[in-house]
């Protein structure tokens, strides 16, 4: 029998991923950082992933093992490892490093890494903390990207509840197959993941930013919001020219991406939040990200920013409101920090915006209309 760790059993290491790997009869070894949640994971041995729709037969996922980031039995699970899958976040992928590099000393089996994170190139981030990290062994690092919603189920301990979406995308240049279902070999990885996040997550991290500023709470309400839907028509009607021309591709094949994503998150029967969908907002508001590299491709094809421009900012509040609780506190104010994040100076243009819709949001807070705000 095959060995898989998934290192990060939160909602997608647990209810994605796994799915996957327990379907072709991987023995499964979760590790993670959170006590608690490994406690619960090794108290109960068994979890299962309901599927939004009642589309699908549940899974019941059973006979994994649990372990705790750097115990001895965690060590030993990589070492016997055949696959390794990332689910951590981007920012963590070196912590994941320092991690495996006991468990993969003197390894006698070859290793396939697998990140499903979201993110530019996270097998290329990984593979460099590896290196770094003197990791040794016979490996390799693919990725997959992540178009599934998933979330926990209230009132169990480890229930998920899941899209019933089968398409795994991974880099073929990495890995010539993947025995999975669903699995579809994509070559030039990086130019699909940046496609995926310049279109969906942009799309994404607008309806979730706007959504919170608006004081949605469900993710499917804030995309069925009539303003927000403006907004986001507006912005394809931008967005999908420029993406067509800095991809090089069909304005056919980039309207069917944006229109699957659309209906995705209109669904309201796939349950999702904004506040989850909103976190990490200052690796999102980065330079490559969701937020600025569709504004400056908006840009440099001479199209209007102001709905990017105003995301930054709704992103903003989000975090602010959010410091000290779900997110890092900020050590400055909001625009020094945007302008740190991005090397800007304070006097430039997207500066001077952003510092105006964070003025407007504030306030027509309590009864906000974004279309008003930047169209009149």
């Amino acid at each position: 029998m095959k060995k898989a760790v998934v290192i990060g059993a939160g909602q997608t290491g647990r209810g994605y991923v796994t799915r996957f790997l327990f379907q072709r009869d991987y023995a499964i070894t979760f590790i993670d950082k959170n006590e608690k949640l490994i406690r619960i994971l090794d108290e109960d041995r068994a979890f299962c992933i309901h599927f939004y729709k009642k589309d699908r037969t549940p899974i019941y996922v059973n006979g994994f093992q649990a372990f705790h980031t750097y115990s001895k039995e965690a060590d030993r699970a990589i070492q016997d490892a055949d696959f390794i899958v990332t689910s951590t976040g981007e920012q963590n992928l070196g912590d994941v490093a320092q991690q495996v590099k006991a468990g993969m000393r003197n390894k006698q089996k070859k290793t396939v890494f697998l990140t499903a994170e979201n993110g530019i190139n996270p097998a290329k981030v990984l593979r460099t903390h590896l290196q770094e990290a003197g990791v040794e062994g016979d490996y390799t690092v693919t990725q997959t990207a992540v178009f599934c919603s998933t979330v926990s189920v209230h009132d169990t301990r480890l229930d998920i509840l899941s899209m019933n979406e089968a398409y795994f995308p991974f880099d073929a240049d990495e890995l010539e197959e993947l025995d999975f279902e669903g699995a579809v070999p994509i070559h030039n990885f990086e130019k699909f993941f940046k496609r995926k996040i310049y279109t969906y997550n942009c799309l994404a991290g607008l309806i979730s930013y706007c959504g919170y500023i608006k004081g949605y709470e469900v993710y499917g309400d804030a995309a069925c919001d009539l303003d927000i839907d403006a907004v986001m028509m507006r912005l394809m009607e931008e967005l999908n020219p420029a993406l067509q021309d800095y991809f090089q591709i069909t304005k056919e094949d980039q309207e069917a991406f944006t229109n699957r994503a659309l209906a995705k998150f209109r669904d309201k029967s796939i349950l999702d939040y904004n506040i989850k969908n909103g976190r990490a907002p200052a690796r999102k508001l980065g330079p490559t990200e969701r937020i600025m590299s569709p504004m400056q491709i908006l840009l440099d094809h001479d199209k209007d920013p102001r709905i990017m421009e105003f995301v930054a900012a709704a992103a903003l509040v989000y975090w602010d409101e959010l410091q000290g609780k779900t997110e890092p506190k900020m050590d400055k104010d909001l625009i020094t920090t945007f302008c740190e994040i991005n090397s800007l100076e304070g006097n430039e243009p997207v500066v001077e915006h952003v510092k105006q819709y964070l003025y407007e949001i504030k306030k027509n807070r309590d009864n906000i209309c974004i279309m008003q705000i930047l169209f009149g």
